[in-house]
């Protein structure tokens, strides 16, 4: 008897767990859209380039994610994973608070580079810092930020300066590896749990990047991402 009248309320939990995993994923895709659409128009848009070359008011950020689950990369970590993962990107000048609020997704190059982890946007040049955003992620390092919730929980890496100065139009900031593990909890909203970040040097891989996608803007010049 016991087992048999079990069953009906272990339907109802399962039944309840998808019904918030679906609503958590659909408030998700609404939230991406709305950031993406802002980020296109605003600095995830390539610059013209006219027979002078590009303007000199705008640099071209290029860099590039990683994002090692429990010690391999996940594909594509630009896009809406159907656990809720997504990762954005935030960037404000340096000395300033940077607004968890103005979040967007950056720009992509081609599908295959884009799967890899590579980004870029453009901004006027200056010294800036650039922070990730990620949902069902917490970063948890010194200088982060964490919104816990049942649903959709939201966490905040701390922010890398970086400059964009010099001649070129084209400059390459460096690879953000995340090194991040799956929380014990399989049913919690918190899917990844991000404990260290470090900087690489891909500047061979990102000139194959730039020459692929980018050539129109010449060559790119490495400027690292530092720790502010």
């Amino acid at each position: 008897m016991a087992v048999h009248a079990s069953m009906p309320m272990e339907r109802n939990l399962l039944a309840s767990a998808h019904t918030k995993n679906w609503l958590a994923f659909a408030l998700i895709a609404a939230l991406s859209a709305g950031c993406a659409d802002r980020g296109s128009t605003q600095m995830a848009t390539k610059p013209g380039v006219s027979e002078t070359g590009v303007a000199p008011d705008r640099k071209i950020v290029l860099f590039r994610v990683v994002v090692n689950a429990d010690g391999r990369p996940m594909e594509n970590p630009w896009g809406l994973h159907f656990s809720g993962v997504r990762l954005f990107t935030i960037v404000a000048p340096q000395r300033t608070r940077l607004n968890p609020r103005e979040v967007f997704l950056p720009g992509r190059l081609d599908a295959r580079s884009s799967d890899a982890g590579w980004g870029f946007f453009t901004l006027p040049p200056g010294a800036y810092q650039l922070a990730f955003q990620g949902m069902a992620i917490r970063f948890a390092m010194a200088g982060a930020q964490y919104i816990d919730s049942e649903s959709v929980p939201i966490g905040t890496s701390p922010s890398y300066a970086f400059v964009g100065s010099g001649d070129a139009s084209l400059i390459y900031i460096g690879t953000f590896n995340f090194a991040c593990e799956t929380p014990a909890g399989q049913t919690d909203a918190l899917k990844l749990n991000c404990r260290d970040l470090q900087i690489l040097d891909e500047a061979q891989v990102a000139r194959r990047v730039a020459e692929s996608s980018l050539s129109q803007y010449g060559a790119v010049q490495e400027a690292l991402a530092s720790v502010p």
